[in-house]
């Protein structure tokens, strides 16, 4: 999976290069790779986090050594990242709501980074750090794109 979400990743920033030099069918390739990351997070984001295989998300033995906080930090996390995905898109089409989104997603992102650094502290884990730089660098982007102006993307 984690292919797949560089896959997605990759195609992601292609459609935001095209949506910047306004080039033909950009909307296109934003809302697809886009809405398709976001899915991977909101759906996956609990195996796709705790580095379970795609194949083995419905087999009892993956989820041994992993305990109830990682499960509902990698749960929280797909949530969060899931929604600031959707933020970024409806940012960079214009769309009504795209600030909101951010909001919400910056909100429960911070959220995640929180409860991570207290776990991180009690047990040092690197799930715990790999969870606190994905939601940073996520929020970073989001505070960017909530302070852009919205004329940049799709100008006439």
């Amino acid at each position: 999976m984690k292919k797949f979400e560089m896959i997605l990743v990759i195609g992601a920033v292609i459609g935001l290069l095209m949506a910047l030099f306004n080039t033909p069918l950009d909307s296109l390739i934003v809302s697809v790779f886009f809405i398709v990351l976001s899915c991977l997070y909101f759906c996956f984001g609990f195996a796709l986090f705790n580095n379970i295989p795609f194949l083995k998300i419905f087999k009892a033995d993956s989820y041994k050594g992993i305990g109830t906080w990682k499960i509902l930090i990698a749960i929280g996390t797909g949530l969060a990242l899931s929604i600031l995905t959707i933020g970024y898109m409806f940012s960079i089409l214009n769309y009504p709501m795209a600030k909101t989104l951010l909001v919400v997603g910056l909100a429960l992102t911070a959220i995640i980074i929180i409860l991570a650094l207290i776990k991180n502290a009690q047990e040092k884990e690197l799930f715990y750090r790999n969870i606190i730089l994905r939601s940073f660098v996520f929020l970073i982007i989001a505070v960017i794109f909530l302070f852009l102006p919205g004329h940049i993307f799709n100008a006439p």
